[in-house]
């Protein structure tokens, strides 16, 4: 009893003053970088449109157009879930909107002949994989077959000779090589895009309303009326490919998400009210002023700066090359991190065994993702380019003398790869958290019921992690975008005229773009044409983790 008694006063005297004033202390401390934040954004925004440079008259015409019958509709869809899906039908075209303007960058950096030959590639990779599922291989001879007939058909046979005899050219080549140079002609713009956005569009918006519905006839009659309306573009006015791409990025899912909404939730369809109010409102104002003449804000950031070249002169310039260079690098550091930084991961967690070795690894591994980011461009620098000084010498391999050559300096895969090792501990750790966070129990289970340890790692463990993986990746992806120093070491600040059209092209970033406007002269670079690139960047970051976040919550939601 005595040393219970000591015990509990040993604890402290508890105060309920202290925990209010911590409390306090913590929300102040919030509220306070919040504000921050809120005020530096809205001071770069402010430099970026210029809001005060309109006419009373817009502003006028939009307050009767668009704001007050905007506010009516949320006002009349007072109801708090009918509101929530309101406002994700107003989101559903803007990230279409988003959707089609990557698009049409890569295009525009792609060739579309290009493209067309990859995704014939692709497609037959496709074809032999569902073939593979559908036969009934296992999962050993359906991975061999599906690596094998993926490299013949994306990269040919490595055969000498082989390419000089006409019937088996093509798999020596590649389909992809072999269509570029031996097949003429290449389908125009519309078809490639036809065959290789819409098709693939309309098979899956047929199978999830097949599902949805659990009625194969309304699946196909969906997957039909999405082919019908990639048709119907081509007697519009525009160019049939960009009619194509709106289409498919706005008009498909937004009518998607209008009839899901009406058939299967009646409770809260009301709340459609109000993005066709937020939508039609803004189309009057804007038929409106033009109608008047009336002049709206003279921004700096408009679809002449997306698409424009960096120029010498601030009313001329633009980042279109610096965006473009941007979205390919962030494709190629997804394509390099996600996979090696998951698959560390899982080998570290489900397979490595605990020995002093694998601990030295998780070691190093913690200490890498807090090492300055400088390094990691010296280290691209060293290992891609240079080739850890080995650039330019001669080996000689069974009376073959090979030379060995760096990536070109400035060129995409070798940004891109920098910026990969860079974010890679990042990937590891977060993914090790995620799938240490899948209850062992659910192991159990799945060893007791017979799974072997790949079918557990595959149909337990990572489906369970893949919203902790994917939340990780978001932060990593997020630092990634707006990284200098790496770049600045591999593909030096300088100007671009052009946007790369290959992996070995020289290409800029958006971070190399800003740096550069920063140190110009002309105070109109430093200020309105700074403040328009950092809002673009800004807008391109939301843009991919919003498309991470929407993978992570359905993943959460399944």
């Amino acid at each position: 009893m005595a040393a219970e008694t000591e015990s509990t006063q040993g604890f402290g005297r508890v105060s309920r003053i202290r925990g209010v004033v911590f409390r306090y202390v913590l929300l102040v401390a919030t509220l306070s970088a919040l504000v921050s934040l809120g005020v530096l954004l809205t001071n770069v925004t402010f430099d970026a449109i210029r809001p005060f440079s309109a006419d009373p008259g817009w502003y006028a015409t939009y307050l009767v157009a668009f704001l007050v019958p905007s506010v009516l509709a949320g006002l009349y869809a007072r109801n708090q879930d009918a509101l929530a899906v309101g406002v994700e039908g107003l989101f559903v075209p803007i990230a279409g909107l988003f959707g089609a303007g990557t698009l049409f960058l890569l295009f525009e950096a792609i060739a579309f002949h290009v493209w067309f030959a990859w995704a014939a590639g692709i497609a037959v990779l496709a074809a032999v994989y569902f073939g593979c599922v559908r036969s009934g291989l296992n999962l050993r001879a359906r991975t061999i077959a599906v690596l094998v007939a993926g490299w013949i058909a994306l990269f040919g046979v490595p055969v000498p000779g082989l390419a000089e005899v006409p019937v088996v050219e093509i798999l020596a080549l590649g389909i992809p090589e072999y269509i570029q140079f031996h097949v003429t002609p290449i389908p125009n713009r519309y078809l490639t895009y036809l065959l290789t956005l819409a098709l693939p569009a309309a098979v899956y918006v047929g199978r999830r309303v097949g599902r949805i519905e659990q009625n194969r006839r309304s699946g196909v009659l969906a997957g039909g009326l999405v082919v019908a309306a990639a048709l119907s573009v081509v007697f519009q006015v525009m160019p049939p490919g960009t009619i194509l791409i709106l289409v498919l990025t706005v008009a498909v899912p937004t009518i998607y998400y209008v009839v899901m909404t009406i058939r299967h939730r009646p409770d809260v369809r009301v709340g459609l009210v109000f993005p066709a109010v937020i939508v039609g409102g803004a189309l009057v104002g804007h038929q409106l002023t033009g109608m008047f003449g009336v002049q709206g804000p003279t921004a700096w950031l408009d679809m002449a700066f997306l698409t424009s070249a960096p120029t010498g002169v601030p009313e001329t310039t633009g980042l279109h090359p610096a965006l473009v260079g941007s979205l390919l690098l962030m494709v190629v550091v997804i394509a390099s991190a996600f996979p090696l930084g998951v698959g560390a991961a899982v080998y570290l967690e489900e397979y490595a065994p605990d020995t002093w070795y694998t601990r030295f690894i998780q070691l190093n591994i913690s200490n890498l993702a807090g090492v300055p980011s400088v390094v990691y461009g010296l280290l691209g620098l060293g290992l891609f380019i240079d080739l850890g000084g080995l650039n330019g010498q001669t080996v000689t391999i069974a009376g073959v003398t090979i030379t060995l050559s760096g990536l070109p300096t400035g060129s995409l895969l070798a940004g891109g790869l920098a910026i990969s090792l860079l974010i890679l501990p990042i990937v590891i750790i977060s993914s090790q958290e995620a799938i240490r966070s899948v209850p062992d129990s659910l192991r159990q289970a799945s060893f007791g019921m017979g799974a072997t340890q790949w079918q557990t790692v595959r149909n337990v463990v990572l489906p369970r992690a893949i919203p902790g993986v994917l939340t990780g990746t978001i932060l990593a992806v997020g630092r990634a975008v707006g990284e200098t120093a790496p770049l600045i070491m591999v593909l030096a600040a300088d100007f671009k005229a052009s946007p790369p059209t290959s992996l070995f092209d020289k290409t800029s970033a958006l971070p190399l773009q800003v740096y550069n406007w920063a140190f110009l002269p002309d105070e109109a670079f430093r200020h309105g044409v700074l403040a328009a690139g950092v809002v673009t960047m800004v807008v391109v970051l939301l843009s991919i983790n919003s498309i991470a976040i929407v993978v992570r919550n359905k993943y959460e939601t399944e």
